[in-house]
Parts: structure tokens; sequence; C-alpha cells
């Protein structure tokens, strides 16, 4: 799926970052699912694909990974490297509905507002994202 600007959704100089070979370059596609938070899930996963988010669509990194102070993101990109438990959502998002809300807030919004510009844009109904059965 192709989107080209996104106003607000997961943000760095993600490509030219991974391009220069300053981070390992994360899966391309990735399962969103956090057992241990959410204990059992009423919908399927989320299938991810982080690869044309941030190459395709023009995501940064720092639009979805943050830490914020004063209102400003101060993420160490240093930190964006794959594994690191750090950079999860749910390391901080630590209960369920405020996981879920990070999530639907940022992807819908994000979405939302794609489609609203005129460009084409991914999922933004629940049974369209929560597709993925182990």
């Amino acid at each position: 799926m192709r989107m080209k600007t996104i106003a607000s959704f997961c943000a760095l100089v993600a490509v030219g970052a991974f391009a220069a070979g300053g981070f390992a370059d994360p899966p391309a596609v990735m399962i969103l699912s956090k057992p241990q938070v959410f204990g059992s899930l009423s919908r399927p996963a989320v299938r991810f694909t982080h690869g044309a988010h941030a190459a395709i669509a023009g995501v940064s990194c720092l639009t979805c990974h943050h830490v914020y102070k004063d209102g400003k993101n101060v993420l160490d990109v240093s930190t964006l490297t794959v594994g690191n438990p750090a950079i999860q959502c749910a390391t901080c998002h630590t209960r369920p509905r405020d996981l879920e809300q990070s999530f639907h807030q940022l992807c819908i919004t994000c979405h939302d507002t794609a489609k609203a510009q005129g460009k084409v844009t991914g999922p933004r109904a629940c049974g369209d994202c929560h597709t993925w059965n182990r």
C-alpha cells in the first residue's frame, strides 16, 4: 500500500539513518500483538508493514517512537535498534487500554489524514487491520 506523506503516525530521519547503516534494519513486517499486556486478544493481531511505512510512505521513526519531555520528542535515536525493549510501545504503554488507544489513535488518525488529503492510505476499520492469525 502506498502513502506519500503522513501527518502523524510514529519519526527521525529514518530512511536516511537506516540506509546509511546507522541502525540495523527493522523487520519488513511486524506483528503488533502484546499478549503479556493484553492477556487474551478479542481480535486477531495486526500485521504492520514497517518497511512500507518508513520507505514508501515516508513516515519518520520519531513519529511512532518517542520520549516526550516538555512537549518535545527527545528520544535518543541511537536507541532505535532491533529488539531493544526500551523502544517498544508496551514498555511505556503498560496498561491494556492505554496501549490499545495509542495504537488506534496513531494509526487511524494518520490514515484518516492521508485520506482527507486525497492520498492512497491504509485501512481504517477494525476488521481491515485485525486480520493476522497465528
